[in-house]
């Protein structure tokens, strides 16, 4: 039987902890220059169906508009960006950079999975870098580190190592899939006995049956595939990694960082860098990403792009232990006597004009709250003071606090 009383509490919590989860989010990818956008929460059916990418068609939630025209939820923010990108732009006109916190629909055969869930990404249209994708693994793993994270773990992969090694081999699409299957999985024991049902060259399926293999710090990654069958491509593609890496090491993130090979491209459009994120006590990835440099060309533009993307109720899952309020303080709390009703409305509307979050109320009503706040303001008759954890000061006017305000964040 559910505990009336505890059950909107239990609510509450969770509805605070995801909308200061995406503050945090929000906040981190403006510090790199993103710049938030929203695409359709409907979309034609044809867009996803010229597409190769991680979304069924049948996952997808599909209605018929007045016309009689087929529309889905929308089940994927990047392919919607990109068209609209290549609807403007036939060639890339400059680095474009943005973010979206936009819910995805998708009906999966897990009656335990919602249909809607919430992420949290970026797209950053550039030229092809180890610096810009680089950047991008930076900018996810501070994310995770402006969460609370402290075992965080960027596994780093390449589409083209694998599709380089398949190219030619007598395969449908769909048994290649069930070999990227395999060695995602990272199963040994299964690899060697499906390769061997098709007319493969020795070598050739030696070099595939290493590949799960090809894991761990980026000098040992090498060394071994430095054994595997090597054409010129896969070679350029170690290198990229290397030089990936290197910038990395000069982010300071180097303890983060795993090289995968057998990251096998789990969404169809990527073309090259592939990654996703892991931390502490949660078995599955909290965010993914990679680099599709080709997906402009479906819509007939040229729009080289990488980016990631994180479900909001996973993060929110997995940080279910945690106090927000303590990691999450209000900037600024107003108490008040009666008579300072007006003047405590004006300081709030002027400090969340400055974007200050802000709680405000009188003081009978003090004891009921036990938020955490940077600072305190204080109105009583005759008497104002801004309060932070060392000192009280006192004020005289709005003027002379704001000023006061600016000091003491300034020398925070």
């Amino acid at each position: 039987m559910v505990n009336q009383e505890l059950y909107p509490k239990r609510m509450q919590q969770y509805h605070e902890k995801f909308e200061r989860i995406i503050k945090t989010i929000n906040k981190r990818f403006t510090t790199y220059g993103y710049k938030r956008i929203k695409t359709s929460a409907f979309e034609q059916y044809d867009l996803y169906s010229k597409v190769n990418s991680s979304t069924d068609q049948t996952e997808m939630m599909k209605v018929i508009d007045r016309t009689g025209e087929v529309l889905v939820l929308r089940p994927d923010v990047t392919i919607p960006i990109t068209r609209e990108l290549a609807q403007n732009f036939s060639r890339l006109p400059s680095e474009l950079r943005y973010f979206y916190v936009q819910e995805v629909f998708r009906q999966t055969q897990d009656t335990n999975t919602s249909i809607e869930s919430t992420q949290a990404g970026i797209e950053y249209f550039c030229e092809s870098s180890p610096e810009a994708d680089a950047e991008v693994i930076a900018l996810a793993c501070h994310t995770m580190k402006d969460l609370g994270f402290t075992d965080i773990k960027i596994e780093i992969g390449h589409a083209a190592f694998f599709s380089e090694l398949v190219q030619g081999l007598p395969l449908s699409l769909q048994q290649i899939n069930q070999l990227k299957t395999l060695i995602q999985a990272k199963n040994v024991v299964e690899i060697g006995p499906f390769l061997r049902q098709f007319q493969i060259d020795p070598e050739v399926m030696e070099a595939i049956e290493r590949i799960p293999f090809l894991y761990g710090n980026i000098e040992d990654v090498v060394k071994r595939a430095s054994k595997t069958l090597l054409t010129t491509n896969m070679e350029k593609t170690l290198d990229y990694l290397l030089k990936l890496h290197a910038t990395l090491k000069t982010y300071g993130l180097e303890q983060y960082i795993i090289i995968d090979l057998g990251l096998i491209n789990h969404m169809g459009y990527y073309s090259g860098v592939i990654f996703q994120g892991f931390v502490e006590k949660y078995g599955k990835p909290v965010l993914m990403g990679g680099r599709y440099d080709e997906l402009g060309e479906k819509f007939g533009a040229v729009l080289p792009a990488i980016g990631f993307a994180c479900e909001i109720e996973s993060l929110v899952q997995v940080t279910e232990q945690r106090e927000v309020s303590a990691a999450f303080p209000i900037d600024v709390k107003i108490v008040y006597e009666e008579e300072q009703l007006n003047f405590a409305i004006t300081i709030a509307n002027e400090l969340r004009e400055r974007n200050y979050t802000v709680l405000s109320f009188p003081i009978r009503k003090e004891k009921a709250d036990l938020q955490k706040t940077v600072y305190e303001i204080r109105l009583q008759v005759g008497s104002f003071s801004l309060a932070d954890q060392e000192q009280v000061i006192p004020f005289k006017d709005l003027k002379e606090l704001l000023t006061l305000l600016v000091g003491l964040k300034g020398g925070a």
